[in-house]
């Protein structure tokens, strides 16, 4: 457990989320320490007045709040390269407080692999690879995550998979989502990775909801160049399973 520290990142919380779970994985790969805050969705704690008002206005996570000092050490050394390391051990805490003055909050999954990310191995200085990184996030929040994330939330989390209000929704989900799995089967049958033939940050954003693509009803036996990335991702040094 981190101790309570002014200087070291919060990151406010919801273990089954596959957004927040981008966070938490980026930071163990790149052995980020945060101060961890779960909140849970299922009961409103992200639509509190508190929460609204003094953390995220959109009542979402995952949510970072970034202390000035810490945003100014980025700034002072925004030349230094920094990679994953091979400690696989989780630096992340759970705390009660975060330190809220003098702070930056910073939210949306994939704008905050980007900005940690930034002059790491994740997410390289090539303007043409960056741009088909931000391709990826782009299509993965609108093509990709929807259909994933709704259909898991409710197959699994709300138990609603046989329920009939929902079964036409659950099936339109699902039609999209075969195509987007399609989509990544026919470029991974290319390369290994999702850019530039190396593991980047697009590959841990459609990670995040790929791989509990059973939880959310669907079926990747059909789709074995998906399945072998799956694999190469959690083989990563650093890397951790949803629910640690």
């Amino acid at each position: 457990m981190l101790s309570q520290n002014v200087n070291i990142l919060t990151l406010y919380d919801y273990g089954p989320s596959g957004n927040c779970y981008k966070v938490r994985l980026l930071f163990s790969l790149l052995r980020i320490q945060c101060n961890r805050i779960d909140v849970d969705v299922r009961k409103g704690e992200t639509r509190t007045e508190h929460f609204l008002n003094n953390i995220s206005p959109n009542g979402r996570v995952p949510v970072v709040i970034i202390p000035s000092d810490y945003v100014h050490k980025l700034q002072n050394s925004s030349t230094t390269s920094k990679t994953p390391t091979t400690d696989s051990s989780s630096s992340l805490s759970n705390n009660n407080t975060p330190n809220e003055q003098q702070s930056t909050t910073l939210t949306e999954s994939n704008a905050i692999l980007t900005f940690f990310s930034d002059g790491t191995s994740l997410y390289p200085s090539n303007p043409i690879e960056r741009a088909k990184i931000m391709q990826w996030l782009f299509w993965e929040q609108f093509s990709h995550e929807p259909n994933f994330s709704s259909l898991r939330f409710w197959i699994t989390l709300l138990d609603k998979g046989d329920d009939p209000q929902y079964l036409d929704k659950i099936n339109e989900r699902q039609i999209k989502g075969y195509e987007a799995l399609n989509v990544m089967e026919n470029h991974l049958s290319k390369e290994d990775w999702l850019v530039a033939n190396r593991f980047t940050i697009a590959d841990i954003a459609l990670y995040a909801y790929t791989h509990c693509a059973e939880e959310a009803g669907y079926s990747i036996d059909s789709f074995p160049k998906i399945r072998a990335w799956l694999r190469r991702v959690e083989n990563m040094p650093g890397y951790v399973p949803i629910d640690d």
